[in-house]
């Protein structure tokens, strides 16, 4: 791994190097724009409910990012057929009043999308948890790997400030 970053460390110094990449970090040229994305890295346990009078949450804004991998389209874009399914659902049934839009909910619960969320649930939380930061970090280090690795560990780390689960 070490190494690994070490060649990519070089490639980049000599990349900055180029004459084209030069001219573009010298002081000629004006940045146009910035650029940045925040995750949403709770986990399983951070999940609000999903669904609201009207509406529902749907991928990243919903916290489904899998953090052990640190992707979340794939569970973005299986999460907003879920919940499209579950929208058709409820106009195709006609109903006057608001839309219901539970039936996402149970559908998530059982979709492939939440197993895989269940797998890392400890993952993250088991590092900023107030249960877990007067473990020494040696252990610390020890159980977030184990975390991933069993399939159910017998200790379920909550995320801070997290009384409902």
């Amino acid at each position: 791994m070490l190494a690994s970053c070490l060649v990519y460390l070089t490639l980049r110094q000599r990349m900055k190097h180029h004459p084209y990449i030069a001219k573009l970090l010298s002081g000629d040229s004006t940045r146009i724009a910035y650029g940045a994305r925040t995750l949403n890295e709770g986990g399983l346990q951070s999940i609000p409910k999903l669904h609201f009078p009207g509406g529902a949450l749907i991928g990243c804004s919903a916290g489904f990012v899998n953090v052990a991998k640190i992707k979340g389209t794939h569970n973005a874009m299986k999460t907003g057929m879920l919940a499209a399914e579950a929208a058709f659902d409820v106009l195709s049934a006609d109903s006057a009043g608001t839309a219901d839009m539970s039936a996402y909910e149970k559908a998530f619960e059982g979709s492939w999308v939440h197993s895989e969320l269940y797998e890392v649930r400890n993952l993250r939380s088991s590092r900023r948890s107030p249960h877990t930061s007067s473990i020494p970090i040696h252990a610390d280090r020890i159980s977030t790997p184990t975390a991933s690795v069993v399939d159910r560990p017998p200790y379920c780390a909550r995320s801070y400030g997290d009384k409902s689960r």
